[in-house]
Protein backbone atom coordinates (compact mmCIF):
# COMPACT_ATOMS: atom_id res chain seq x y z
CA UNK A 1 0.00 0.00 0.00
CA UNK A 2 3.24 2.25 -0.25
CA UNK A 3 5.69 3.99 2.06
CA UNK A 4 4.71 6.88 4.33
CA UNK A 5 3.79 10.16 3.47
CA UNK A 6 1.44 13.02 4.67
CA UNK A 7 -1.48 12.33 6.38
CA UNK A 8 -3.46 13.50 3.65
CA UNK A 9 -1.57 10.97 1.14
CA UNK A 10 -2.04 7.97 3.40
CA UNK A 11 -6.15 8.60 4.06
CA UNK A 12 -5.86 8.77 0.68
CA UNK A 13 -5.01 5.27 0.25
CA UNK A 14 -6.91 4.04 3.15
CA UNK A 15 -10.32 6.02 3.79
CA UNK A 16 -11.64 4.19 0.39
CA UNK A 17 -10.40 0.32 2.07
CA UNK A 18 -11.62 1.31 5.62
CA UNK A 19 -15.35 2.68 3.87
CA UNK A 20 -15.67 -1.15 2.92
CA UNK A 21 -15.61 -2.11 6.40
CA UNK A 22 -17.82 -2.12 10.04
CA UNK A 23 -16.78 0.47 12.37
CA UNK A 24 -17.44 -2.16 14.84
CA UNK A 25 -14.83 -4.64 13.39
CA UNK A 26 -11.81 -2.03 12.73
CA UNK A 27 -12.74 -1.32 16.68
CA UNK A 28 -12.43 -4.80 17.77
CA UNK A 29 -8.98 -5.25 15.55
CA UNK A 30 -7.47 -2.38 16.90
CA UNK A 31 -8.25 -3.46 20.46
CA UNK A 32 -7.14 -6.61 19.53
CA UNK A 33 -3.89 -5.31 18.42
CA UNK A 34 -3.38 -3.29 21.97
CA UNK A 35 -4.96 0.27 20.81
CA UNK A 36 -7.23 2.11 22.82
CA UNK A 37 -9.81 3.15 20.42
CA UNK A 38 -12.04 5.96 20.60
CA UNK A 39 -15.56 6.96 20.58
CA UNK A 40 -16.92 5.25 17.52
CA UNK A 41 -17.77 7.00 14.14
CA UNK A 42 -15.94 5.86 10.63
CA UNK A 43 -14.98 9.50 10.77
CA UNK A 44 -13.07 9.35 13.78
CA UNK A 45 -11.91 6.22 13.48
CA UNK A 46 -10.34 7.11 10.56
CA UNK A 47 -8.94 9.64 11.44
CA UNK A 48 -7.67 7.56 14.07
CA UNK A 49 -5.85 4.97 11.91
CA UNK A 50 -4.61 7.35 9.54
CA UNK A 51 -2.96 9.25 12.62
CA UNK A 52 -1.35 5.49 13.59
CA UNK A 53 0.41 4.54 10.29
CA UNK A 54 1.55 8.63 10.33
CA UNK A 55 2.89 8.20 13.88
CA UNK A 56 4.62 4.36 12.56
CA UNK A 57 2.51 2.76 15.11
CA UNK A 58 0.87 0.78 12.40
CA UNK A 59 2.35 -0.64 9.30
CA UNK A 60 0.21 -0.20 6.46
CA UNK A 61 0.93 -3.65 5.29
CA UNK A 62 -0.78 -5.07 8.90
CA UNK A 63 -3.98 -2.60 8.35
CA UNK A 64 -4.04 -4.18 4.67
CA UNK A 65 -3.86 -7.92 5.95
CA UNK A 66 -6.43 -7.43 8.44
CA UNK A 67 -8.68 -5.82 5.51
CA UNK A 68 -8.36 -8.72 3.83
CA UNK A 69 -9.27 -10.88 6.61
CA UNK A 70 -12.17 -9.10 7.21
CA UNK A 71 -13.02 -9.51 3.36
CA UNK A 72 -12.60 -13.30 3.52
CA UNK A 73 -14.26 -13.77 6.95
CA UNK A 74 -17.24 -11.38 7.29
CA UNK A 75 -21.13 -12.23 6.61
CA UNK A 76 -20.02 -15.74 5.59
CA UNK A 77 -21.87 -19.21 5.01
CA UNK A 78 -19.42 -21.63 5.57
CA UNK A 79 -19.40 -25.36 4.27
CA UNK A 80 -17.24 -27.67 6.55
CA UNK A 81 -16.11 -30.03 3.65
CA UNK A 82 -14.06 -33.53 4.39
CA UNK A 83 -11.55 -34.90 1.42
CA UNK A 84 -11.05 -38.56 0.64
CA UNK A 85 -8.23 -39.27 2.20
CA UNK A 86 -7.22 -41.78 -1.15
CA UNK A 87 -7.66 -38.76 -3.73
CA UNK A 88 -5.87 -36.03 -1.38
CA UNK A 89 -1.76 -36.67 -2.10
CA UNK A 90 -2.78 -37.23 -5.75
CA UNK A 91 -5.01 -34.04 -6.05
CA UNK A 92 -2.36 -32.26 -3.68
CA UNK A 93 0.39 -32.93 -6.73
CA UNK A 94 -1.27 -32.18 -9.45
CA UNK A 95 -2.78 -28.81 -8.15
CA UNK A 96 -0.80 -26.57 -9.99
CA UNK A 97 -1.57 -27.54 -13.39
CA UNK A 98 -5.19 -27.34 -12.34
CA UNK A 99 -5.08 -23.71 -10.90
CA UNK A 100 -3.66 -23.30 -13.95
CA UNK A 101 -6.34 -24.94 -16.29
CA UNK A 102 -9.06 -22.84 -14.49
CA UNK A 103 -7.30 -19.28 -14.57
CA UNK A 104 -6.58 -18.89 -11.07
CA UNK A 105 -3.52 -16.88 -10.64
CA UNK A 106 -0.94 -18.22 -8.14
CA UNK A 107 0.37 -16.08 -5.57
CA UNK A 108 2.55 -15.79 -2.67
CA UNK A 109 -0.36 -13.58 -0.92
CA UNK A 110 -3.52 -12.72 -0.44
CA UNK A 111 -5.38 -9.82 -2.54
CA UNK A 112 -8.30 -7.76 -2.20
CA UNK A 113 -11.10 -8.80 -4.88
CA UNK A 114 -11.13 -5.32 -6.48
CA UNK A 115 -14.25 -4.39 -8.36
CA UNK A 116 -15.01 -7.99 -10.23
CA UNK A 117 -18.49 -8.15 -12.17
CA UNK A 118 -18.57 -11.47 -13.64
CA UNK A 119 -19.51 -14.90 -12.24
CA UNK A 120 -16.82 -16.58 -10.46
CA UNK A 121 -14.10 -14.11 -11.16
CA UNK A 122 -10.76 -15.25 -9.70
CA UNK A 123 -8.86 -13.73 -7.65
CA UNK A 124 -5.97 -15.66 -6.55
CA UNK A 125 -4.75 -18.60 -5.20
CA UNK A 126 -2.27 -19.29 -2.86
CA UNK A 127 -0.26 -22.96 -1.90
CA UNK A 128 1.90 -23.82 0.92
CA UNK A 129 2.66 -27.39 1.57
CA UNK A 130 -0.43 -28.86 2.48
CA UNK A 131 -2.27 -25.69 2.70
CA UNK A 132 -4.72 -24.38 0.12
CA UNK A 133 -6.84 -20.77 -0.21
CA UNK A 134 -8.49 -19.65 -3.38
CA UNK A 135 -10.32 -16.58 -3.58
CA UNK A 136 -13.43 -16.02 -6.07
CA UNK A 137 -15.43 -12.60 -6.23
CA UNK A 138 -18.44 -11.44 -8.55
CA UNK A 139 -21.49 -8.66 -8.25
CA UNK A 140 -25.07 -9.92 -7.23
CA UNK A 141 -27.89 -6.73 -7.41
CA UNK A 142 -30.01 -6.42 -4.25
CA UNK A 143 -33.50 -4.95 -5.34
CA UNK A 144 -35.60 -3.72 -3.31
CA UNK A 145 -39.02 -2.03 -3.60
CA UNK A 146 -38.46 2.21 -3.54
CA UNK A 147 -39.89 4.37 -1.14
CA UNK A 148 -42.94 5.72 -2.91
CA UNK A 149 -43.78 2.09 -3.66
CA UNK A 150 -44.06 2.35 -7.69
CA UNK A 151 -40.79 1.12 -8.73
CA UNK A 152 -37.83 -0.74 -8.06
CA UNK A 153 -34.26 0.06 -6.35
CA UNK A 154 -31.19 -1.92 -7.43
CA UNK A 155 -28.00 -1.88 -5.95
CA UNK A 156 -25.06 -3.45 -7.00
CA UNK A 157 -23.82 -5.53 -4.18
CA UNK A 158 -19.79 -7.31 -4.12
CA UNK A 159 -19.81 -11.24 -3.33
CA UNK A 160 -16.45 -13.00 -2.54
CA UNK A 161 -15.82 -17.37 -2.04
CA UNK A 162 -13.34 -18.47 -0.38
CA UNK A 163 -11.79 -21.82 -0.50
CA UNK A 164 -9.77 -23.21 2.09
CA UNK A 165 -8.42 -26.39 2.35
CA UNK A 166 -5.76 -28.67 4.35
CA UNK A 167 -4.74 -31.83 1.90
CA UNK A 168 -1.96 -33.37 5.04
CA UNK A 169 -5.26 -32.78 7.15
CA UNK A 170 -7.80 -34.30 4.55
CA UNK A 171 -10.70 -30.85 5.27
CA UNK A 172 -11.65 -28.44 3.57
CA UNK A 173 -14.17 -24.64 4.34
CA UNK A 174 -15.51 -22.77 1.94
CA UNK A 175 -16.80 -19.39 2.68
CA UNK A 176 -19.67 -17.84 0.78
CA UNK A 177 -21.38 -14.42 0.88
CA UNK A 178 -25.19 -14.78 1.05
CA UNK A 179 -26.42 -14.31 -2.34
CA UNK A 180 -28.71 -11.20 -3.44
CA UNK A 181 -32.24 -11.49 -4.97
CA UNK A 182 -30.72 -10.91 -8.18
CA UNK A 183 -27.62 -12.86 -9.88
CA UNK A 184 -26.92 -15.50 -12.87
CA UNK A 185 -27.37 -18.90 -11.08
CA UNK A 186 -30.26 -21.09 -11.64
CA UNK A 187 -32.12 -24.41 -10.84
CA UNK A 188 -33.09 -27.25 -13.53
CA UNK A 189 -36.21 -25.34 -14.09
CA UNK A 190 -34.42 -22.07 -14.55
CA UNK A 191 -35.55 -20.71 -11.31
CA UNK A 192 -32.89 -18.02 -9.37
CA UNK A 193 -32.56 -19.51 -6.78
CA UNK A 194 -29.87 -18.75 -3.47
CA UNK A 195 -29.02 -22.61 -3.34
CA UNK A 196 -28.34 -22.79 -6.81
CA UNK A 197 -25.06 -20.04 -6.02
CA UNK A 198 -23.97 -22.15 -3.06
CA UNK A 199 -24.05 -25.68 -5.31
CA UNK A 200 -22.22 -23.97 -8.24
CA UNK A 201 -19.70 -22.73 -5.61
CA UNK A 202 -19.21 -26.28 -4.32
CA UNK A 203 -18.60 -27.82 -7.16
CA UNK A 204 -16.51 -25.71 -8.02
CA UNK A 205 -14.78 -26.18 -5.11
CA UNK A 206 -14.86 -29.98 -5.62
CA UNK A 207 -13.39 -29.20 -9.17
CA UNK A 208 -10.09 -27.22 -7.84
CA UNK A 209 -10.05 -29.57 -5.00
CA UNK A 210 -10.13 -32.77 -7.97
CA UNK A 211 -11.33 -34.62 -4.91
CA UNK A 212 -14.64 -36.37 -3.61
CA UNK A 213 -15.98 -34.52 -0.67
CA UNK A 214 -18.11 -34.95 1.85
CA UNK A 215 -20.39 -32.34 3.63
CA UNK A 216 -19.30 -32.03 7.50
CA UNK A 217 -22.27 -32.59 9.67
CA UNK A 218 -22.04 -29.53 12.59
CA UNK A 219 -25.84 -29.54 13.71
CA UNK A 220 -26.19 -31.92 16.31
CA UNK A 221 -23.54 -30.01 17.99
CA UNK A 222 -24.71 -26.55 17.42
CA UNK A 223 -28.13 -27.55 18.88
CA UNK A 224 -26.37 -29.19 21.58
CA UNK A 225 -24.83 -25.89 22.62
CA UNK A 226 -27.45 -23.80 22.11
CA UNK A 227 -30.10 -25.79 23.95
CA UNK A 228 -27.52 -26.19 26.95
CA UNK A 229 -29.61 -24.34 29.86
CA UNK A 230 -27.22 -25.35 33.23
CA UNK A 231 -24.71 -24.31 33.17
CA UNK A 232 -24.89 -22.10 29.77
CA UNK A 233 -21.61 -22.65 28.15
CA UNK A 234 -22.20 -19.96 25.06
CA UNK A 235 -24.51 -16.60 24.92
CA UNK A 236 -25.64 -16.42 21.79
CA UNK A 237 -25.65 -12.43 20.79
CA UNK A 238 -27.74 -12.79 17.19
CA UNK A 239 -29.58 -15.68 15.77
CA UNK A 240 -31.34 -15.45 12.68
CA UNK A 241 -34.37 -17.97 11.22
CA UNK A 242 -35.50 -19.64 7.87
CA UNK A 243 -38.70 -21.21 7.65
CA UNK A 244 -39.76 -23.72 5.35
CA UNK A 245 -41.42 -21.35 3.11
CA UNK A 246 -37.98 -18.90 3.26
CA UNK A 247 -39.68 -16.42 5.60
CA UNK A 248 -37.14 -14.38 7.79
CA UNK A 249 -36.89 -14.05 11.54
CA UNK A 250 -33.79 -12.48 13.54
CA UNK A 251 -32.75 -12.07 17.04
CA UNK A 252 -30.44 -9.29 18.24
CA UNK A 253 -28.72 -9.36 21.99
CA UNK A 254 -25.77 -6.69 21.72
CA UNK A 255 -24.66 -7.84 25.56
CA UNK A 256 -27.49 -10.02 26.64
CA UNK A 257 -28.51 -13.63 25.46
CA UNK A 258 -30.99 -13.41 22.66
CA UNK A 259 -32.74 -16.49 24.24
CA UNK A 260 -33.70 -14.53 27.43
CA UNK A 261 -35.96 -12.56 25.43
CA UNK A 262 -39.87 -13.22 25.53
CA UNK A 263 -39.85 -12.90 21.59
CA UNK A 264 -37.21 -15.14 21.22
CA UNK A 265 -39.18 -17.96 23.46
CA UNK A 266 -42.06 -17.84 22.46
CA UNK A 267 -41.13 -18.24 18.72
CA UNK A 268 -39.11 -20.64 19.77
CA UNK A 269 -41.89 -22.53 21.55
CA UNK A 270 -44.30 -21.82 18.57
CA UNK A 271 -41.89 -22.78 15.59
CA UNK A 272 -39.56 -24.97 17.20
CA UNK A 273 -40.30 -27.59 14.00
CA UNK A 274 -40.60 -25.54 11.18
CA UNK A 275 -37.96 -23.18 11.48
CA UNK A 276 -34.07 -23.83 11.02
CA UNK A 277 -31.21 -21.60 12.05
CA UNK A 278 -29.14 -19.36 9.50
CA UNK A 279 -26.72 -18.09 11.12
CA UNK A 280 -25.79 -17.86 14.99
CA UNK A 281 -23.10 -15.14 16.90
CA UNK A 282 -21.67 -17.06 19.98
CA UNK A 283 -19.40 -15.92 23.05
CA UNK A 284 -18.63 -19.16 24.42
CA UNK A 285 -16.77 -18.97 28.30
CA UNK A 286 -14.11 -20.64 29.80
CA UNK A 287 -12.19 -20.21 33.11
CA UNK A 288 -14.21 -16.71 33.02
CA UNK A 289 -12.49 -15.64 29.88
CA UNK A 290 -15.06 -15.14 26.90
CA UNK A 291 -13.90 -15.45 23.63
CA UNK A 292 -15.98 -14.71 20.65
CA UNK A 293 -16.73 -17.20 18.19
CA UNK A 294 -18.29 -15.86 15.31
CA UNK A 295 -20.22 -17.89 12.98
CA UNK A 296 -22.49 -19.00 10.16
CA UNK A 297 -23.74 -22.64 9.80
CA UNK A 298 -26.04 -23.99 6.78
CA UNK A 299 -28.41 -26.45 6.46
CA UNK A 300 -30.32 -28.70 3.88
CA UNK A 301 -33.59 -29.36 5.71
CA UNK A 302 -35.60 -28.02 9.01
CA UNK A 303 -34.53 -29.25 12.27
CA UNK A 304 -36.92 -30.73 15.02
CA UNK A 305 -36.31 -27.90 17.38
CA UNK A 306 -33.65 -26.51 16.27
CA UNK A 307 -33.09 -22.76 16.93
Amino acid sequence: MGGQASKEDIAARVKPILDKVSVEGLKAWLKAIGFKVPALSRTTITEFIVNLIAESQLAEDALEAALIGFEEASDMRIYLLQLDKADAKAAKSSLTTRLKNFGIPITNTRKFAGNRSAPMSPVYAVADGDLLRVKWAEEHTKVTINASGDGLNEKAVPRRAVLIANFGGHTAELRLNPAENRHTYTDAGGRMTAESYYKAYLQKASDVLACKVELLEMRPAIKALVEREDPRIVRIQIDDHTNQKNYKTKTTGPRLDVRDSPDWQLGYKRNGDTWSWDAQSFTGFRRCQAVFLPARFTHTSTLKKTM
